[in-house]
Order: C-alpha cells, then sequence, then structure tokens
C-alpha cells in the first residue's frame, strides 16, 4: 500500500498536459428490452426511426447490444455527443415523436434513462480504432474518495498510451443518478470479440511503471469504490449512425 501512496503522490508530473477547455462530451442512453414477439419490429422500428431522424450532430444515434447479465438482449439506444444545451431545441419536425410512438414504443420495454459524461483526460482512444465490443463495469465511488479514484486511473491511462495499446478505455460519470449506485461506467472497447482473447500483460507492466502489484493495485482501488456489475455490450452497426468510438473525437 506504501507504493500505491507514493505513486499518488507523484501524478502530477504523470498527469497527462492540461488543454484547453472546448466543452464536454456527454450522451443519453435509453434502455430497450422487446416485448413478447415485438423483437423483430423493434429492430425495424428503430433502424428506420434512426435513419430518418437521427444521423448527425447532437441527434446521432449508435444501437449497442447487451450480451451478458440480467439485461442480455436488451439494447442501449445512444444518442450524442451532445450538451445541455443541445436539450433546448429538441428534435420536433416532420413528425419526429409520432413516429416514435407508432413504431418504437409499441414494440419495446422502455427501461433507465442515463445522461452519461466523458470525464476530462479519461479518454484513451487509438488512431483509427474502429469500437465493435465493449466490457462495460459499474462502479459506485465512496464518500471523500473521488480523488484518490481519479488519481489511480490517471495512472491507468498514462500506462495506455506509453505501452500504445490497440483497445480503447473511457470513463463516464452518471450525470443523473436515480438511486442505482451507478456513479462510474469504465469501457474497455475493442474492435471485435477476439481481441478480448488477447492477454496484455497489464498487471505486469503496471507494477514495472509504478512498482505496484496487483494486490496492491486493488487494495487502493477496492478503498475508493464499490463494484457494482458489468454488462458485455456490441455495437449494432445495422442500426447506428457512427461505427467508431463513442466519444472519439
Amino acid at each position: 500500500m506504501k507504493h500505491l501512496l507514493m505513486a499518488l503522490a507523484c501524478l502530477t508530473m504523470l498527469s497527462l498536459s492540461a488543454q484547453e477547455d472546448d466543452g464536454y462530451i456527454m450522451y443519453q442512453s435509453i434502455l430497450l428490452t422487446a416485448k413478447d414477439g415485438h423483437a423483430q419490429q423493434l429492430t425495424q422500428g428503430v433502424k428506420a426511426h434512426n435513419e430518418k431522424y437521427h444521423t448527425e450532430g447532437a441527434q446521432s444515434v449508435n444501437v449497442w447490444q447487451i450480451n451478458s447479465g440480467p439485461r442480455a438482449g436488451s439494447m442501449f439506444w445512444v444518442k450524442g455527443p451532445l450538451t445541455w444545451t443541445d436539450m433546448d431545441t429538441p428534435l420536433d419536425t416532420d413528425g419526429h415523436m409520432d413516429d416514435w410512438w407508432a413504431n418504437v414504443a409499441p414494440h419495446a420495454h422502455t427501461g433507465e434513462w442515463n445522461w452519461w459524461r466523458l470525464m476530462d483526460d479519461m479518454n484513451y482512444v487509438p488512431d483509427g480504432f474502429e469500437a465493435g465490443v465493449a466490457v462495460v463495469r459499474y462502479f459506485d465511488i465512496k464518500p471523500d474518495k473521488w480523488n484518490n479514484a481519479v488519481h489511480i486511473w490517471e495512472t491507468i491511462f498514462k500506462l495506455y498510451e506509453e505501452n500504445d495499446w490497440d483497445m480503447a478505455l473511457q470513463i463516464y460519470t452518471n450525470q443523473a443518478n436515480s438511486g442505482n449506485d451507478w456513479d462510474w461506467a469504465i469501457m474497455w472497447h475493442h474492435t471485435n470479440w477476439a481481441s478480448m482473447d488477447n492477454n496484455r500483460g497489464f498487471f505486469g507492466k503496471y507494477e514495472e511503471m509504478y512498482g505496484i502489484d496487483r494486490d496492491e493495485f486493488f487494495e487502493g482501488w477496492n478503498e475508493a469504490s464499490e463494484f457494482m456489475g458489468m454488462e458485455i455490450i456490441a455495437l449494432r452497426k445495422d442500426l447506428s449512425v457512427l461505427d467508431d468510438t463513442q466519444g472519439n473525437d
């Protein structure tokens, strides 16, 4: 543990150089679960709706299929990147909401609506990277431990950059926590399923870089956070406007 504290004390030197604040990246996600016997109709309705109304700017939509856990089979309908200001000019042309209520809503159980904001400097995306699959882990950050959590992940992003890894890593914060204690969503993006078989030797490289072994790492991280679950999701390119990683600007 002493090594972890020493490493955190040095993070001012390890952090990425500050960049001029030119706004932020946020997404709205809606959980859609097909009603019994309506999977095909929901897919068709979402595809037609997105192609007609959600092709550019703040209205762009990607769709992710959930492939693990109790919500497997459901979809995340993800709009953005956008800002709160964008919400002052909702899309209300050519029967947008009429189309949603006629062709999407009748075929789906609508679940959680969430707003996820990409954390500053918590965005590693290799040049030319295209996401296909992502592992998402949700965490509750313990009271008074936010800075500790940020410091730990600054070391991880530094490691990804130093090793020029072929996968993307992003952290999003829940902007409207409804009491489910999902403060952070940490996303490991892969180009395809096969990428998840690659052993990149994370903990060995982490110990080499910081002098902190696996046990010490988790001792520090578990003091700052509580694991709330995980999901594996896959990009539905047939239903999406963008094929690249959410948040890759």
